[in-house]
């Protein structure tokens, strides 16, 4: 089968590689579509990881193999695959903290070489783990390309909730790109007002017609712009979903006193930024953050997105097949005024 393989820092190649063979308990899943996510980006950029390895963890697919043992599920059903579930038992468990569990930290789902997500394939085995908890069946009707939101939804999910939107409150998102678009739509889902900021016009316009009350443009003055039409306070809560340091001081400065901030899009170490401690301390505001999927929201995030309750189809703008994988990646690493979410497709990708 062909794989995109990561070998190190900025190397990644097109190979062929043998197709696993799931053992007891597992299952091979014939990936139709994986999400190039910008957690992956990061890792080929920065070098992060030993190679070689095979990441994507936005995983829809198609049942293609079952080993002995395996329960549940059969050839040719159409699921979505997780690559985390937690070990519901530790520590971090018992206090739904789900992302910091030891187990959750264990990769279950592997294309070959050390299990890292594995979707940047034409197969995936799922482990056992994987198969008993953290599998998804598609309902007909529901694309490839659409399925393989419900990880990213799931991320989403958790972060608004752990902020603890209310109905009524006002919201600024910080980026529109996917991730952005997402959070947007379930703030709005949650009651909001979103207001929303992106510094290409075409995203903006995106985020204004998928619900936004109205899009800022970050040059000019975005806090003055909000407090204006928020009773001269600012939005209740901001979520930063664009990297660097100029959207989290837009996102601090838009919002209220004792308003939320949630820090979403910085996952890797080193993305730093400054904060006026004494500001904070004073304005009583809380900075938040939030990482990863949670699995008490597996469910529901697919019903969502089954539902079509979040508009995905949409944001994908690049739906490129196996064969154009590098140039995938190219697109995503670099994104134009017309890109959002680039998807791997595999036979299966469209239905």
């Amino acid at each position: 089968m062909r794989a995109v393989v990561y070998h190190g820092k900025d190397d990644l190649r097109l190979e062929e590689l043998t197709v696993p063979d799931p053992g007891p308990g597992e299952m091979l899943v014939r990936v139709d579509a994986c999400g190039i996510c910008p957690t992956d980006l990061k890792k080929v950029e920065k070098g992060l990881l030993p190679g070689p390895r095979v990441f994507g963890h936005e995983i829809a697919g198609t049942v293609s193999a079952l080993g002995a043992g395996t329960r549940g599920y059969a050839e040719g059903e159409r699921v979505v695959v997780h690559h985390h579930v937690p070990c519901r038992r530790c520590y971090y468990c018992e206090r739904g903290v789900f992302a910091q569990c030891a187990r959750y930290k264990q990769n279950g789902t592997t294309a070959g070489f050390t299990p890292s997500g594995g979707g940047y394939a034409e197969y995936v085995l799922a482990l056992d783990w994987i198969v008993a908890e953290g599998t998804v069946k598609i309902p007909d009707g529901v694309a490839a390309v659409e399925a393989a939101f419900v990880e990213p939804v799931n991320t989403c999910l958790k972060a608004v909730e752990k902020v603890g939107v209310a109905e009524g409150e006002t919201a600024l998102v910080v980026g529109q790109g996917p991730i952005g678009l997402l959070l947007m739509q379930l703030l709005g889902r949650a009651g909001a007002s979103v207001f929303v900021s992106d510094p290409l016009a075409a995203r903006r316009e995106t985020g204004l017609r998928l619900g936004a009350v109205a899009a800022l443009d970050p040059g000019e003055d975005t806090a003055s712009a909000l407090r204006a039409r928020t009773g001269g306070r600012g939005v209740d809560c901001a979520f930063v979903a664009a990297g660097g340091r100029a959207p989290m001081a837009q996102a601090l400065a838009a919002t209220r006193a004792g308003g939320r901030i949630m820090s979403f899009a910085a996952t890797s170490p080193g993305e730093t930024v400054e904060i006026d401690l004494g500001a904070l301390t004073a304005s009583e505001q809380d900075v938040l953050t939030s990482y990863s999927s949670s699995i008490e929201l597996q469910e529901r995030a697919a019903a969502l997105v089954f539902s079509r309750e979040v508009r995905v189809r949409e944001l994908v703008t690049h739906a490129l097949p196996m064969e154009r994988a590098l140039e995938a990646f190219a697109l995503a690493r670099q994104p134009d005024a017309g890109t959002l979410k680039v998807v791997l497709v595999g036979t299966g990708g469209a239905g």
